[in-house]
């Protein structure tokens, strides 16, 4: 498998093991040919130089994402990741609706995953293996936002629902993701992270199969609702949410 993160017993795993198919797919990028290039232009043979240089990068990308510190770092992010879910829950001006006194809440993706992007980056700069990569920036934020995609993507494929739902924390769960609801335009190059999780308030009442059918019903409301928003009014839930965050 491709995915540099595991989803298992709860908990999403980072073990510094990556696989190359997204590197090769990167370097057919414009950013990925100029980080490329550049690197070639180092190398003193012109014939072999942009296959040397792209082992070159490829090595050193491998070797530093095995190394003990940013493998600790991005652990501790991952771990928190949920939380950050949770978080976001109380955020102002989300969707949300009320099941027999629990709370069902839209927490986009863009916003979670956006939060977790920058917690990593700013801390991988104190990792001196990530710091000093050949590449720069670049080849950095590539690494990075991989480790959101298939973060994200190990998440998702947990499949919450009513009946299976997803531990996000001691007051909330995840009882479903949309995968495919476009809160924004992304500026260029940047991931969409289409789509969100409807978590579900944990009370002192039990999640009972009435409730369980109530709140399927009301992801149905809220999934009619949303397609309703215009491009503005989208663009707003995000900008309140991330002000009250």
């Amino acid at each position: 498998m491709n995915t540099w993160v595991r989803y298992r017993r709860g908990r999403a795993r980072y073990t510094g093991r990556i696989t190359r198919a997204p590197f090769v797919a990167w370097l057919a990028t414009p950013e990925g040919r100029a980080t490329l290039d550049d690197a070639a232009s180092q190398v003193r043979f012109a014939f072999f130089a942009r296959a040397r240089a792209a082992r070159r990068l490829w090595r050193r990308l491998a070797a530093a994402a095995r190394d003990r510190d940013v493998i600790v770092t991005i652990q501790s992010e991952m771990d928190g990741y949920l939380g950050r879910l949770q978080e976001f829950a109380y955020a102002q001006g989300l969707p949300r609706v009320s099941v027999d006194l629990h709370r069902i809440v839209v927490v986009p993706r863009v916003l979670i995953n956006g939060a977790t992007y920058g917690a990593i980056a700013r801390r991988l700069q104190s990792a001196r293996a990530f710091a000093s990569l050949d590449g720069g920036d670049a080849l950095r934020d590539f690494f990075i936002l991989t480790l959101i995609h298939h973060l994200d993507g190990a998440i998702a494929g947990a499949m919450p629902s009513p009946k299976r739902p997803l531990a996000v924390h001691k007051e909330w769960i995840s009882v479903g993701i949309d995968g495919a609801f476009v809160w924004r335009i992304p500026p260029v190059n940047d991931p969409p992270w289409d789509g969100h999780h409807y978590v579900l308030e944990l009370t002192r009442d039990p999640i009972t199969r009435a409730v369980r059918k109530a709140v399927v019903a009301a992801i149905k409301r809220l999934e009619a609702s949303l397609g309703s928003l215009s491009r503005i009014e989208r663009n707003e839930i995000l900008r309140r949410a991330l002000r009250g965050a």
